[in-house]
């Protein structure tokens, strides 16, 4: 019989102090010029945001699995990341490395406000949004639209926030909407074992192994608004068939 594995151990209070030292050491040398390339070269802010979040996982003794079930095929002009399970802030040095082509995020403001890990994807052209400000927010899903039309790609969560007992959250319909006004295909993306390695309330990273999901493709092409409601059930169902309820 298969026994399930433990979960990871906490470190203790000095070994957590001192891997966020060295891990935040990184990031003036690292993503200060992250942040002042943003708006003249994104490409070369994104690489280097990459290298300390490979950084912080070695630190941490954080390992990524990336199962890709599109091959590493991404060929169409834009493309909508799209986490179908947020559950912890090991995420943020855990996704970058993960996606196949550097992205906008559509991240709300409180994670905007994050130093450096919000600063530098703002500074890259990112989308902020109030959602407690409903024209704000409106406003800024016409942003991304306009954007995603114009070839870029973004990654965001489709519940818009962290789930504290790992269980999904309700699905928010404006991921939908902006990928059928958009016309971008959709990456839904899985997390597993990130609550694992820092559960929601604590800051002490455990070691451990994280796997990341890209699921097979789904183009909106021809999808309407009247759709948006059909599409959320299908993005749930396929979470829930990986073992998330």
């Amino acid at each position: 019989m298969d026994v399930p594995p433990s979960p990871p151990t906490r470190p203790g209070l000095l070994s957590s102090l001192l891997r966020w030292g060295v891990a935040c050491a990184a990031m003036p040398p690292l993503l200060t010029p992250a942040l002042l390339l943003g708006p003249v070269s994104p490409g070369a802010s994104d690489a280097l945001m990459r290298t300390w979040c490979l950084w912080a996982r070695r630190v941490f003794g954080v390992d990524v699995e990336v199962v890709d079930h599109n091959e590493g095929r991404y060929d169409a002009s834009s493309y909508l990341f799209l986490q179908l399970n947020q559950t912890s802030l090991s995420e943020t040095f855990v996704t970058p490395p993960a996606l196949p082509r550097p992205v906008r995020i559509f991240m709300n403001i409180e994670y905007a406000a994050l130093p450096f890990a919000g600063w530098v994807p703002w500074a890259q052209g990112s989308t902020v949004v109030v959602r407690q400000w409903s024209a704000q927010a409106r406003r800024a899903v016409d942003r991304a639209a306009q954007a995603l039309r114009a070839g870029a790609s973004y990654y965001m969560s489709i519940e818009g926030r962290r789930s504290e007992d790992g269980r999904l959250n309700p699905y928010r319909k404006g991921a939908a909407v902006l990928a059928i006004h958009s016309g971008a295909t959709l990456v839904p993306m899985v997390f597993h074992g990130a609550r694992d390695v820092l559960p929601f309330g604590e800051w002490r990273v455990r070691p451990g192994r994280v796997r990341v999901e890209l699921l097979p493709a789904i183009p909106t092409e021809g999808l309407r608004y009247e759709d948006r409601d059909a599409l959320v059930e299908r993005l749930r169902a396929l979470a829930q068939a990986r073992g998330l309820e």
